[in-house]
């Protein structure tokens, strides 16, 4: 599916009539992203390189709620350092 979206419209084969879009991933991010494999972008709050994320998807661990206060918090609250005390993982530790 991905292909023919790229492949532009020639002789009888019409265009697939959607849009493209390309995003940053660490700007349109989950929160395994957030909180894990790209954790050294975003962690500690204070010296995160990352740009603020338009959105964070916070689906991939257990404890979502915890984690959507966290990122409302620091984003929206202006405590960098709120999600700090989160694991990578699920479990204390990762």
């Amino acid at each position: 599916f991905n292909r023919i979206l790229w492949m532009p419209a020639y002789g009888s084969r019409p265009a697939p009539e959607v849009s493209i879009r390309v995003m940053d991933h660490l700007q349109w991010c989950n929160s395994k992203t957030f909180f894990k494999s790209e954790r050294s972008q975003f962690f500690p709050g204070a010296k995160a390189r990352a740009p603020m994320p338009v959105m964070v998807h916070t689906n991939y661990h257990p404890d979502k709620h915890k984690r959507m206060l966290c990122v409302i918090d620091r984003y929206l609250n202006g405590k960098v350092n709120a999600c700090d005390h989160f694991p990578g993982g699920s479990e204390p530790g990762t």
